[in-house]
C-alpha cells in the first residue's frame, strides 16, 4: 500500500480507531525488535552476524568468497605405495593380435578398505591360585571387563557420538555402514557411559590441573535437562580444556572447581559472579567493543567513543613481557585515567547510559593485561572451545538426564584437552578402557 492509499485509509477512520490500530503496531515492532535482537546484538560474534552475508562481502568488494587472487595452493605428499598393480591387456579388442606397449602411464592414489564385518572372538585363560596364596588369572588385556564390545569398538561408538558429533540414528547407521553389525540406542548410550567411567579419573586430573593454572579462559552457555535451563561451564588453561555442567551460574560453581583460594588470572564476561570470586580478573575486550561499535552504528555522537575505545584496546595488545613492571605500571595508570575520563565524558549521553555502566563496572579489569602481558585481553581461547559444544547442544535439542549430561561433559573435555595438545583422541581414548 502507497503513503497516498494509506492516507486516504486513515481519513476514513476515526480518531479513536487510529490511535487502537497505531498501539497494536507499536506493540507488534516492539515484539520483533525483541525477537530480532536474540540474533542481532553485540555479543553475537562476527562470525555468526548474518547481518555480514557473504552476498553482501561480494557486492560490497567485487571479489568472490574463497582463496585470494594470485594463491598458489598446496597439494598434499606424495606417499610411497603400499600396494601395487599391474594391468597389460596386450590383445586387441578388433582383431585379436597381440601388440607390444608403446608406453607405459601410471597414477598413485589413495583408497580406503572396504567395510569389514566385527571379528566375534572367543577368549579363554587361566584361573591360578599358588601354593604361597597368590592368585591371578591371564587374562589378556585387550578383553573388555564388561559388555560385549571389545575396545576399539567402545572408542569407535564414543567419539562418533562425541568427537564427530552424531546423533544416536546416525551413531547407529555409521557403525553398521562400516563394520556390517547392528546396535540399539541403548546399546551405544551404555557403551559411552561405561567409557565415560572409564575416563573419570583423567577427567578428575584435568580439574586438578585447571586448579593449579595461572590464567583461565573461562565462559558459560545455557543447556537444557529435560527440559530444564543448566549452564555448561568451560574452563580452559594453555593445555587444558575442562567442561562442567551445573545447574548453577553463580560462584558456587567457581567453588566447586578452582577451589574457594583460586590465584590465577581469569579472562572473562561482565557476569558478576567472577567479581565475586576474585579480583584478579581480564575483561574480556571482544564483548566492549562489539557493544561500542553497535552504539556508533546507531548514534553519530557514539564513534568517538568507539575510537576512543579501539585505541585503548591497542595500547592493552601492545603491552609485552620485554617491557620492565615500571613502564607497564605508567602505561597502565594512564589508561585508567583515560578511562574515567571516558566515562566522565559520556555519562551525560542517556542513549549510552548501558554501555558507559558496562565500562564503569569493568573499570579495575580492561587493564589487567598491561601489568600481566602473559594473558589474552579477549576470551576468544574459551569461546572456541565452547563453540563445537553449542553445536552439539543444538543437534541435541536437550540432555535426557543427568547421567547423560556427565558423559558428555567428561568426554568433551578428554577429547577437547587431547587436540589441543595434538594427540590422537582415539588411542588416546583406548588407552583408558
Amino acid at each position: 500500500m502507497s503513503l497516498i492509499e494509506l492516507a486516504g485509509s486513515l481519513n476514513e477512520q476515526s480518531k479513536e480507531e487510529i490511535i487502537k490500530k497505531f498501539l497494536e503496531l507499536y506493540e507488534e515492532n516492539e515484539k520483533l525488535k525483541k525477537k530480532l535482537r536474540r540474533y542481532e546484538n553485540p555479543h553475537t560474534p562476527p562470525n555468526k552476524d548474518e547481518r555480514k552475508s557473504r552476498t553482501n562481502f561480494v557486492s560490497q568488494t567485487g571479489l568472490g568468497v574463497g582463496k585470494q587472487t594470485g594463491y598458489k595452493g598446496a597439494t598434499r605428499e606424495q606417499k610411497e605405495p603400499t600396494d601395487f598393480v599391474n594391468c597389460f591387456d596386450s590383445v586387441c579388442s578388433q582383431c585379436s593380435k597381440h601388440n607390444n606397449p608403446k608406453g607405459i602411464k601410471q597414477k598413485i592414489y589413495e583408497e580406503i578398505s572396504d567395510p569389514q564385518p566385527t571379528k566375534i572372538i572367543k577368549v579363554q585363560w587361566g584361573v591360578y591360585d599358588c601354593k604361597c596364596g597368590h592368585h591371578w588369572e591371564s587374562k589378556p588385556v585387550e578383553v573388555p571387563d564388561k559388555g560385549l564390545f571389545g575396545k576399539n569398538m567402545q572408542t569407535q561408538i564414543t567419539l562418533l557420538r562425541f568427537d564427530d558429533r552424531l546423533p544416536l540414528r546416525k551413531t547407529i547407521s555409521a557403525i553398521e555402514r562400516q563394520y556390517k553389525t547392528t546396535l540399539t540406542s541403548k546399546a551405544v548410550y551404555d557403551v559411552t557411559k561405561r567409557v565415560a567411567d572409564k575416563a573419570t579419573p583423567e577427567y578428575e586430573k584435568i580439574k586438578h590441573k585447571i586448579r593449579r593454572a595461572t590464567n583461565l579462559h573461562i565462559d558459560e552457555t545455557k543447556i537444557k535437562i529435560q527440559g530444564v535451563t543448566y549452564w555448561l561451564w568451560i574452563f580452559r588453561s594453555k593445555k587444558n580444556v575442562f567442561f562442567v555442567i551445573h545447574k548453577k551460574r553463580n560462584r558456587t560453581v567457581l567453588d566447586e572447581i578452582l577451589g574457594y583460594k583460586y590465584r590465577g588470572i581469569i579472562i572473562c564476561d561482565g557476569m558478576s559472579a567472577y567479581e565475586e570470586y576474585t579480583k584478579y580478573l581480564q575483561r574480556c575486550w571482544a564483548h566492549i567493543l562489539r557493544e561500542t561499535k553497535e552504539m556508533a552504528e546507531k548514534h553519530e555522537d557514539a564513534k568517538p567513543m568507539h575510537q576512543w575505545m579501539k585505541d585503548l584496546f591497542a595500547v592493552v595488545k601492545s603491552a609485552s613481557v620485554k617491557d620492565p613492571p615500571d613502564k607497564r605500571q605508567r602505561k597502565y595508570d594512564k589508561c585508567i585515567a583515560e578511562m574515567k575520563q571516558l566515562i566522565q565524558m559520556y555519562s551525560s549521553y542517556n542513549h549510552l547510559s548501558t554501555v558507559i555502566t558496562t565500562i564503569k563496572n569493568g573499570l579495575d579489569f580492561w587493564f589487567t593485561r598491561i601489568i600481566h602481558p602473559q594473558i589474552e585481553p579477549t576470551n576468544n581461547n574459551g569461546e572456541r572451545s565452547l563453540r563445537e559444544m553449542v553445536v552439539m547442544k543444538r543437534i541435541m535439542g536437550t540432555l535426557r538426564n543427568q547421567d547423560g549430561a556427565d558423559i558428555l561433559a567428561k568426554m568433551m573435555t578428554l577429547i577437547s584437552t587431547w587436540r589441543l595438545n595434538g594427540q590422537n583422541p582415539f588411542y588416546s581414548l583406548k588407552a583408558l578402557i
